[in-house]
């Protein structure tokens, strides 16, 4: 439950922002090493970052990279803080191919999970990204339960360019 409204409010978010184009109207394609992990597969062996941006918010600061990989011609985002992250928030990272929408987290599969207060690293599943697909990465930091129970507040996001 907590993944489909983490993932149904990004993707409202994100649209309000008019950065995505109608979800409903794009179906998403499904190739081999979507969703998969890019440290099970080995993707991450020749994986590297054409893309990256810094970002700080109250506090907290680090970098998003774009990640891609050349033998398997996939991309996935990588967060990395400066520092250990505080309590009271979650941070959340993302990749998104931009032709289908196709969208795939550090909480989502393949991913090893949104960093979490004390941890400073996350990264998400992949995406497969040869032409004519481009991907980007982005981060988002979070107050889970600043509303209620089953209520997060979304206080910050920033995205790399995308390749």
């Amino acid at each position: 439950m907590w993944h489909k409204l983490r993932i149904s409010m990004l993707v409202s978010i994100v649209s309000v922002l008019g950065l995505f184009v109608s979800i409903h109207s794009v179906s998403a394609a499904n190739y081999y090493y979507d969703g998969k992990s890019p440290v099970a597969t080995g993707c991450n062996n020749t994986g590297w970052s054409p893309k990256s941006t810094t970002f700080s918010y109250n506090g907290i600061s680090g970098t998003v990279y774009l990640m891609f990989s050349s033998s398997c011609k996939t991309a996935w985002a990588f967060v990395k803080l400066n520092k250990a992250l505080p309590k009271g928030y979650n941070v959340q990272g993302w990749i998104n191919r931009t032709k289908d929408q196709k969208i795939m987290g550090c909480s989502t599969s393949g991913g090893n999970g949104d960093i979490l207060p004390g941890q400073t690293t996350c990264y998400s599943g992949m995406v497969y990204d040869l032409n004519p697909n481009t991907s980007h990465a982005s981060v988002q930091i979070i107050k889970p339960n600043a509303c209620g129970p089953n209520c997060h507040i979304f206080e910050y996001s920033k995205y790399t360019g995308s390749y």
